[in-house]
């Protein structure tokens, strides 16, 4: 089993660590079978309340590894991109909260993995970027999800320029939930796992299948569903 992503469970909570320092825990192949290996276990798991995401070192994740070799055919590279959108859903279907905590870059993948994690939290000199066009090709991928968390004219802009946002851009887009200074981060990871951690796990799990499942609901059809969840739930609870 791959070392290069690490997955440590206490109690109620997990520890998701790309362990790739040495190379800004770029992806290659092995690391992305080991990460969607680590997420199916964890997804798994409805006992888990929360997973902290990180990556070891410098940087959250640079991105693609540059030497990975390329796909031959159009078959083979269906195959590789399937594997990112498998990670996505694994993550997104994770039923307790997932907490990103951002240093350096989070480039491409990473950046994807950062901002589809229900709470981001990133050191103030992080950087975000979907760099893929500089590469020539079109992130598509990212494109399915993107306009979900920030406005589509911004969203546009970040994938057809490839350009860098700062943690500070990152925020006022509504990718990141805090930026603290890089000496802070950790306490401020410390202090949302203290938050969550006092809150009921059954509610926690609710709210977040609720967000996930009516985003694309009108408000109307989102409110009835909601009085029938809640009425269940509170059913469920006796």
């Amino acid at each position: 089993m791959s070392d290069k992503v690490l997955l440590e469970k206490t109690g109620d909570m997990a520890a998701l660590t790309l362990n790739r320092p040495e190379k800004g825990n770029a992806v290659d192949l092995e690391l992305m079978l080991a990460l969607t290996e680590r997420l199916a276990e964890a997804a798994a798991d409805k006992t888990l309340r929360l997973m902290v995401i990180e990556g070891r070192g410098d940087d959250f994740c640079s991105g693609r590894e540059p030497d990975v070799p390329r796909p031959e055919n159009a078959a083979q590279f269906a195959t590789a991109l399937g594997r990112i959108v498998r990670v996505n859903e694994l993550l997104q279907s994770f039923p307790g909260i997932s907490l990103a905590v951002v240093r350096g870059r989070a480039f491409g993948f990473g950046c994807g993995m950062a901002v589809q994690s229900d709470v981001t939290l990133a050191a103030a000199d992080a950087r975000f970027a979907f760099p893929e066009i500089k590469a020539g090709f079109p992130p598509t991928i990212v494109m399915s999800y993107l306009s979900r968390w920030i406005h589509r004219k911004k969203a546009l802009e970040l994938v057809m320029t490839g350009g860098e946002l700062s943690a500070e851009e990152a925020e006022r887009q509504g990718l990141v939930n805090r930026v603290v200074p890089p000496d802070r981060l950790a306490d401020e990871k410390a202090r949302w796992i203290e938050t969550l951690t006092g809150r009921d796990l059954d509610g926690l799990q609710a709210t977040k299948a609720f967000f996930r499942d009516t985003a694309e609901w009108s408000t109307g059809a989102a409110a009835q569903y909601g009085i029938t969840r809640l009425a269940n739930f509170f059913a469920s609870r006796g």
